[in-house]
C-alpha cells in the first residue's frame, strides 16, 4: 500500500512540474505575441549635462537708450556744468589708461533748446595715477571726462572735472591727503614726552633743599633731547607718506564743459 502511495505522489509532482512549465511557456508566448515585445533594451535617456559641463554664458550686450537717435547734433554752450555719479571705484591703485563709467544726476539744455535728461552716460579716462609717495604726498588720480552717450549715440567730448566728492579739483588731479606737517608732529612725540617728563623731575626736586641745584639737570637733558627731536622731525617726516585715494562708487563729481562741444543723438 505504501509503495502504491509513493508511486501516486512521484507521478503527481512529474505530471504537475510538466504542466507548470508548459503554462508559462504558453503564458509567455501569447505576451510577446499580442503585445509585441522586443527583447532589445530600449536606448538610454538623454542627461542634462551638470553645471561643470555648462558653457559659461557670454556677457550681454550694453542695452540700448531707451530714446530714439534723432541724427542731429546739438551745442553745449561753454561753462555748462553737469553733476555726475560714478559706477564704480576710483582709486590711486588705477592703472593709467583705465576707462570709468559716470552717470548724469541732472539734465541740463542745449544751445537748440534739447534736454539731454538725467541718467544719461559718460565715460571718463584716467591720463595718471600714483600711490602715496614719500615727502608726505598723497596718492593721486588724473581724470578726464572725454565721452557721452546721448540717445544711443556716442560722442567725445571736452571737460574738465571740477570737484569730486565735495572738494575743488585743480587741474585734473585728485589727490589723497597730503600729511607731511601731520606726521612731522607724530614725529615730535618722543621728544616732547620727553621734555615733559624731565620738566615733572626738576618741579618735584626743586623746593627741596638739598637736591634742588640738581633740578636743572634733567631739564637741560629734557631739553636737549626735544631740540634733536625737533631738528630730525623734518627730515623724518620726508620719509613718510601721505593718505590713499579711494573714492567708492556712487561718489560725485561735478565736471565743466570746455567750449562749445557737439554732441550727437
Amino acid at each position: 500500500m505504501k509503495k502504491i502511495i509513493s508511486t501516486f505522489l512521484l507521478l503527481s509532482m512529474i505530471f504537475t512540474q510538466a504542466f507548470a512549465v508548459d503554462f508559462d511557456s504558453s503564458i509567455d508566448a501569447n505576451i510577446r505575441k499580442d503585445y509585441k515585445v522586443d527583447d532589445s533594451l530600449p536606448p538610454l535617456p538623454k542627461t542634462v549635462p551638470t553645471a561643470s559641463q555648462t558653457t559659461t554664458p557670454t556677457v550681454s550686450e550694453i542695452p540700448k537708450s531707451s530714446h530714439v537717435s534723432t541724427g542731429k547734433t546739438y551745442t553745449v554752450k561753454r561753462g555748462t556744468k553737469v553733476t555726475l555719479s560714478s559706477k564704480s571705484t576710483i582709486s590711486d591703485w588705477l592703472s593709467k589708461g583705465t576707462k570709468v563709467g559716470f552717470v548724469a544726476q541732472q539734465g541740463f539744455t542745449t544751445k537748440e533748446g534739447t534736454i539731454v535728461p538725467a541718467g544719461t552716460l559718460f565715460r571718463g579716462t584716467i591720463t595718471d595715477s600714483h600711490r602715496p609717495q614719500i615727502t608726505g604726498n598723497g596718492g593721486l588720480v588724473e581724470l578726464k571726462i572725454d565721452e557721452i552717450y546721448f540717445n544711443g549715440v556716442l560722442s567725445n567730448i571736452e571737460t574738465k572735472v571740477s570737484m569730486a566728492n565735495s572738494k575743488k579739483v585743480f587741474l585734473r588731479d585728485i589727490k589723497g591727503e597730503r600729511r607731511y606737517w601731520k606726521n612731522f608732529s607724530k614725529a615730535m612725540t618722543p621728544g616732547k614726552k620727553a621734555f615733559n617728563a624731565t620738566r615733572t623731575c626738576a618741579s618735584v626736586m626743586a623746593p627741596i633743599p638739598v637736591v634742588n641745584i640738581l633740578a636743572i639737570v634733567p631739564l637741560l637733558g629734557g631739553s636737549v633731547i626735544y631740540i634733536t627731536n625737533l631738528v630730525a622731525a623734518p627730515v623724518v617726516s620726508l620719509f613718510t607718506k601721505g593718505g590713499s585715494l579711494s573714492l567708492p562708487a556712487g561718489t560725485q563729481f561735478q565736471i565743466k564743459f570746455i567750449g562749445e562741444n557737439q554732441i550727437n543723438g
